[in-house]
């Protein structure tokens, strides 16, 4: 028998912890570490590579699993079998990946890794429309809110503390703990196939894509594209930004990693704080649209200070303004994405567009910040990407369903 909503939601918090845990203590610390250790001289062009196939896989892991899980059936639900699944494949994708001496090494398993975190993701996001009503959305959107930037901070600091060996451990075992946690203890029950989709979800074609003719739906894909490019563009470089940018004698500790992961709790802190102010301020009003565009202007100011200014103050501001810029939106995501689903039964295959959008930013941001950073340097990185934020405000503001 399926567990109470609030039991659900309960235990998809530290799953979802888990997950963002994972994504960004490989893709903050471990990657770009191994990549600059093997081939130093071509790291930036390395690690663009690696991102976009990351993005490739990563997209393919969203729609494959997010189609699948729709069309599963079976005593377990549709969700749980992949969940479970993607977690133990992960945990033997990372354990592989932290042996690689070679770039191709890294790049295969770094891309297979990719398309089983963004399928657990993908399947993740869908509890929400399948399991909450309508009444806990905002509490659902909450906890999304709040799990990536504490993921966040875990694992970019684990990662920063402990080799690769224990690290990937650390973080994959603890994925597969909470995943196994929220299965026993919120189970999902039996999917009801006698309930007759009105689409087919589960089958990959190129129908399945036909949400893209929403207006809505395509509006908020652009949006979420334009926004996690900018975020990709100047985060994938982060580690190589203090080092190379800022200089690791103007950092404390003369500690780049060290460093990184200081941002990351600055940004956190302001980000929690935001997202607890940003979640009052959205149960006293419906409007939605104003959350998106206040993050625009907020994260253009936060890319601003560091173009202006090659210091550790300006690295603080960024971390700081940009967190608060996140926090707000974040306290919004899932309900906005939840509006503009065209189909209920085809909530995994659509949320994994969605989601798809930040992936494919992947391919979009290493390309951009390459040629930038190539040609101009990383004061046009920040130039840049601030621009692309005030567009997918811009972009926001057209949204005619969503307030």
């Amino acid at each position: 028998m399926a567990s109470s909503p609030e039991r659900a939601l309960a235990f998809l918090l530290p799953t979802a912890i888990g997950l963002y845990a994972c994504f960004q203590g490989v893709q903050a610390i471990y990657a770009p570490d191994r990549i600059e250790l093997i081939a130093p001289s071509a790291k930036v062009a390395d690690m663009a590579w690696l991102t976009v196939i990351g993005a490739a896989t990563g997209v393919a892991g969203l729609i494959v699993i997010g189609a699948a899980s729709d069309a599963t059936t079976g005593r377990f639900g549709r969700r749980a079998p992949w969940l479970a699944a993607m977690a133990a494949l992960s945990l033997v994708f990372a354990a592989l990946l932290s042996q690689q001496g070679t770039v191709g090494g890294v790049a295969l398993w770094f891309g297979a890794l990719w398309f089983t975190l963004n399928g657990f993701q993908a399947a993740l996001l869908a509890i929400s429309p399948d399991r909450v009503p309508e009444r806990l959305r905002a509490r659902a959107s909450f906890m999304f809110a709040i799990a990536g930037p504490i993921g966040s901070l875990l694992g970019v600091n684990l990662a920063a503390q402990l080799p690769p060996s224990l690290g990937y451990f650390v973080l994959y075992g603890g994925l597969g703990l909470t995943t196994v946690l929220f299965l026993a203890f919120a189970p999902e029950g039996p999917f009801d196939a006698a309930r007759p989709p009105r689409a087919a979800p589960g089958r990959l074609r190129l129908a399945a894509l036909a949400s893209f003719g929403g207006h809505d739906f395509a509006l908020a894909w652009t949006f979420r594209l334009l926004m996690f490019s900018a975020q990709f563009a100047i985060n994938n470089y982060l580690l190589y930004i203090l080092r190379d940018y800022i200089g690791e004698t103007a950092l404390p500790g003369h500690d780049a990693r060290g460093a990184t992961g200081l941002l990351g709790a600055v940004r956190t802190a302001a980000t929690l704080a935001a997202i607890f102010a940003g979640h009052r301020l959205a149960e006293h009003t419906s409007r939605r649209r104003i959350f998106a565009q206040g993050y625009a202007v907020l994260m253009s100011l936060a890319m601003l200070a560091p173009a202006l200014s090659p210091s550790w103050t300006a690295m603080l501001v960024f971390a700081g303004l940009g967190g608060l810029a996140m926090g707000g939106y974040a306290a919004i995501d899932l309900t906005l994405m939840s509006r503009v689903l065209p189909d209920p039964h085809t909530a995994g295959r659509d949320l994994a567009l969605l989601v798809m959008a930040g992936a494919t930013a992947q391919f979009v941001a290493p390309t951009m910040a390459g040629l930038l950073i190539a040609a101009f340097g990383y004061p046009a990185l920040f130039l840049a990407s601030a621009v692309v934020t005030v567009a997918a405000g811009a972009v926001a503001g057209r949204l005619r369903s969503v307030e």
